[in-house]
C-alpha cells in the first residue's frame, strides 16, 4: 500500500485533537493493541497516528487505554461501538459492524452496551501504562 499524497499527510499532521477545546467532555477510549501495530497507510502515516494518540492521551478529560492482545477476546470484536451521555443526561449508544451502523436509545440496550464497554476497559492497561506502550511503539519506529 502506498503512502497518501503529501497534502493529505499535512492535513492529518496539522489537524488538532478534537478533544483539545476549552471545555472538553470527559472521554474514555479502549484501543485493541493489534490495531496500534498495523502500519496501515505506510510507516510515516502510522507514526503520525501513534503520535496523535499519544498527544490526545495527555489532554485533560481523556482516558486512553490499550487492551493487550493476550487478554483474550473482547466485546469490540463485533465492531467499534460508543456509549454517550448528552449534556441533558440522555444515554445513547452507537455501534458499527460489517452490516452497517446504528444508534441505540432504548435504555435497556444502552445499559447492555455500557456493560459490554466496561469489560474490556477493566482488562485494559491503565492510562499510564498505555502511554508507556505508545512511547515504546514510537521508539521502535
Amino acid at each position: 500500500m502506498r503512502d497518501p499524497p503529501p497534502a493529505a499527510r499535512r492535513t492529518r499532521t496539522t489537524r488538532p485533537c478534537r478533544a483539545a477545546v476549552h471545555s472538553p467532555p470527559a472521554v474514555s477510549f479502549v484501543i485493541w493493541e493489534p490495531v496500534l501495530s498495523f502500519p496501515l497507510g505506510g510507516r510515516e502515516v502510522h507514526r503520525t497516528q501513534l503520535e496523535h494518540l499519544r498527544a490526545c492521551a495527555e489532554l485533560p478529560g481523556v482516558s486512553l487505554q490499550v487492551l493487550p492482545l493476550d487478554r483474550g477476546e473482547h466485546a469490540g470484536l463485533d465492531g467499534p461501538f460508543f456509549v454517550l451521555e448528552t449534556p441533558d443526561h440522555q444515554h445513547l449508544a452507537y455501534a458499527e459492524s460489517n452490516r452497517g451502523s446504528h444508534w441505540v436509545s432504548d435504555p435497556d440496550e444502552v445499559s447492555i452496551m455500557a456493560r459490554k464497554y466496561a469489560m474490556p476497559r477493566s482488562r485494559a492497561l491503565s492510562p499510564e501504562e498505555s502511554k508507556g506502550l505508545l512511547d515504546r511503539l514510537l521508539g521502535e519506529q
